[in-house]
């Protein structure tokens, strides 16, 4: 019996050794997890930051445009103009 209780208990102790190992192994690939995701988490964070002041800069630019493009169309009428009455005279 003493030769059998033996045995059992370095079963266990090589099962509680596996285990450990999972475990310290396990733990390492959640660290790894962890610094991943805040490391994505980060970025997407400077991207979405990064969008909204390109969307913020394409607006400004649409107005702009839309603005210098009124006054071209004026400018342009203003030399039509300008050149019939020259034709006229």
């Amino acid at each position: 019996m003493y030769g059998n209780n033996a045995s059992s208990d370095e079963d266990k102790g090589r099962q509680k050794n596996a285990i450990n190992m999972q475990l310290s192994i396990l733990d390492t690939d959640q660290r790894k997890f962890v610094a991943e995701k805040n490391m994505l988490d980060a970025e997407i964070r400077k991207l979405k930051m990064d969008s909204e002041r390109l969307r913020i800069d394409l607006n400004e630019k649409e107005k702009r445009f839309s603005t210098v493009n009124f006054q071209f169309s004026q400018n342009e009428e203003e030399i039509k103009g300008l050149k019939r009455k020259l034709a006229l005279l």
